[in-house]
């Protein structure tokens, strides 16, 4: 069987993405608490992490596709792929089994 490398673009891409949401998070870390809790700013920050995470398990399901007999339905599953085939470090996976 034929071996597919990674897609270098598609990691790259979406680790741009994670730099831009990681960015627009930085705003709100100097704000206090009070300030936070008025008009959209949690749910500004709740779009900025969600992108950021489903850009992280885009690029670790790609990792998996290439991987033979490797699985993930889930984020769950990618994490712990993850961790199974030493890509990340296992400890991480701890919380989620």
């Amino acid at each position: 069987m034929k071996k597919t490398p990674l897609r270098k673009d598609l990691i790259l891409s979406r680790l741009e993405e994670i730099e831009k949401d990681i960015d627009e998070l930085n705003f709100y870390k100097g704000i206090s608490i009070e300030e936070f809790k008025k008009g959209k700013n949690y749910p500004i920050c709740e779009h900025y992490l969600r992108r950021a995470l489903e850009a992280i398990f885009d690029i670790g399901n790609h990792i998996i596709s290439r991987i033979p007999k490797a699985r993930a339905k889930t984020y769950k599953e990618i994490a712990l792929e993850l961790g199974k085939f030493k890509i990340i470090p296992e400890k991480f996976n701890l919380k989620i089994e």
